[in-house]
């Protein structure tokens, strides 16, 4: 993998709370906004948009199994501005509604009473 595109993934991991603009991302390695754009998906298979939906949405999985916190919330922590924006990303992704993947990893984490 090119260490540009490495520098890349690890700066969206350790700021995928905040707005992320293509632009300052490209800056960051000295390339343009298009000529990072066609590096990240020659090097990943998938668009830089698409690798920072899913790093907040997996934060928001681990949030919804081990948190309490509304699904607001945890949609506005993860960097989200729309509520209901999220509920169809996060669907997209898991398959399931936040209130449905919540529910399904806490039943899954209680033991067998059988």
């Amino acid at each position: 993998m090119d260490k540009r595109v490495r520098e890349i993934l690890e700066r969206i991991d350790g700021h995928w709370r905040r707005q992320i603009r293509v632009a300052d991302l490209a800056a960051s390695v000295n390339l343009g906004a298009s000529r990072l754009a066609h590096l990240v998906r020659s090097n990943t298979d998938t668009c830089l948009r698409d690798l920072i939906r899913h790093r907040r949405l997996e934060e928001a999985a681990r949030l919804l199994a081990t948190t309490h916190q509304r699904v607001s919330e945890i949609a506005y922590y993860v960097g989200f501005t729309d509520v209901s924006n999220f509920n169809h990303a996060f669907r997209r992704e898991h398959g399931v509604s936040p209130r449905a993947y919540r529910e399904l990893s806490r039943d899954e984490g209680e033991p067998d009473e059988s």
